[in-house]
């Protein structure tokens, strides 16, 4: 890559990193104007369009190369499902996850705060992640030899509740970990104790939806209050 190239790109993740830390201060992105994005990255606004057509298109570049990248790695990291066996396997695979948040805390805040966002063309390409990684963990269900007697039918409906579930814990787990309420040593202590309660709870949610998985019959037919 040439040292013009180089520039290029450490210029166009400057603009996505200008996004996340704008999101972090409580914008919403489809409020966030290209001024302040060239203002944040410290270039012209005219420099903007040497790398993005409009706010829409650097929306959605920051997720499927700079977030994608975050999803494809926890899929890549989660042992629910996979075909090698670890003792307290859904424990840590939670804990797992809810490090990989607190690591990467304005790339989660901006995918669980955009999802449902104002951008069409954001709230499209999260979703296009999450259905991939909904289809990803469905694939590593059917490894499972625990899973094998559900349809992929319902495997893929079991990844879904799995990923908005996990989706669900984020933004209170971010609170915690980056609570402004620790100004002394019991502070500190009352957070971690809140943190190792929320691990423990949000464990036991999986366990429950993931064992209870393991008794479904995918031959019962569900029939509708209406039906």
């Amino acid at each position: 890559m040439s040292s013009r190239e180089q520039k290029k790109l450490q210029t166009r993740h400057a603009f996505f990193n200008a996004v996340l830390d704008l999101c972090m201060t409580g914008q919403s992105f489809s409020s966030i104007s290209l001024r302040q994005v060239t203002r944040e990255v410290g270039v012209v606004p005219t420099a903007f369009y040497r790398h993005f057509d409009d706010m829409e298109s650097l929306g959605r570049a920051l997720v499927v190369e700079e977030l994608g990248g975050t999803l494809a790695t926890l899929s890549e990291s989660l042992q629910i499902g996979r075909k090698r066996s670890f003792d307290r396997q859904i424990a840590k695979s939670i804990q797992l996850f809810l490090y990989m948040v607190s690591e990467q805390p304005c790339y989660w805040q901006f995918l669980v705060s955009e999802r449902y966002g104002g951008s069409e063309a954001v709230r499209k390409a999260i979703n296009e992640l999450i259905k991939k990684h909904g289809q990803s963990l469905a694939e590593d269900l059917a490894l499972q030899p625990a899973f094998t007697h559900i349809n992929a039918y319902d495997r893929r409906l079991l990844a879904e509740a799995g990923v908005n579930m996990f989706f669900s814990w984020i933004i209170d787990w971010l609170e915690l970990t980056y609570s402004e309420d620790h100004d002394d040593e019991a502070d500190l202590a009352e957070i971690e104790k809140k943190k190792h309660l929320m691990l423990h709870n949000c464990t036991r949610q999986a366990q429950m939806l993931f064992y209870g998985a393991y008794n479904w019959k995918s031959t019962e037919e569900t029939r509708l209050s209406d039906d």
